[in-house]
């Protein structure tokens, strides 16, 4: 049995704050990289999380350690939650959505739908 059929990929965003929350089955289904890229397709409203490397300036940087006794990083960046809210027309301003994501076979990428995105706050 294939381990990564348990493990289940989600993102938050936190409007509020502004901050984008990887979790941790999210980060191991592409392999446990030590660089990130987050890409978005406005026209289909997506966003992918993928592997990259020191070499992409736009790479975002995952400790080693970041994650044990965490259940996710967090990465602060105003103008991607801002852009992600643009796209999102339905997004409140003080809210967070968890997004799940599917990978996409053969590939270390998964993609997020963000039209799939619910609210979790109370």
């Amino acid at each position: 049995m294939n381990k990564n059929k348990a493990l289940k990929s989600a993102i938050s965003v936190n409007l509020k704050r502004p901050l984008i929350r990887i979790h941790k089955d999210t980060l191991r289904l592409i392999g446990d990289p030590e660089y990130i890229l987050l890409l978005v397709n406005p026209i289909e409203c997506t966003l992918a999380v993928l592997p990259s490397d020191r070499s992409d300036p736009k790479a975002h940087h995952i400790p080693k350690g970041s994650l044990i006794n965490k259940k996710s990083i967090e990465l602060y960046s105003t103008s991607l939650v801002q852009n992600l809210r643009n796209l999102c027309s339905n997004w409140k301003n003080d809210k967070t959505y968890r997004i799940c994501g599917e990978v996409i076979p053969d590939k270390a990428i998964i993609r997020f739908n963000m039209a799939e995105a619910i609210s979790i706050n109370k």
